[in-house]
């Protein structure tokens, strides 16, 4: 795969997961408040998919790719919120 496909690929799948998980947090927000453990839960299983993409990399390329998944994870969050502002307004 060239590298522009896979970088599209890591960051589709790291903000699919997150906004996941932000879906997920919303309908469970709306029963009543979201545990620690279903919060815990929540992001185990949307991380599952961002540490499949790091399971086949070597320690040192992991340590030189997570400020960039750190960063399209709350590029993503912030999306998400800003989705959520606009709904609210709307």
């Amino acid at each position: 795969m060239p590298e522009s496909a896979e970088a599209a690929k890591w960051q589709r799948v790291i903000r699919e997961s997150v906004r996941e998980a932000c879906q997920t947090w919303r309908v469970q927000a709306q029963a009543g408040p979201v545990t620690t453990d279903a919060l815990d839960a929540i992001i185990h299983r949307a991380a599952v998919p961002i540490l499949t993409l790091l399971q086949d990399q070597s320690p040192a390329a992991i340590a030189v790719l997570a400020p960039s998944v750190v960063r399209i994870m709350l590029a993503a969050m912030v999306g998400v919120l800003a989705e959520q502002q606009q709904r609210r307004k709307a």
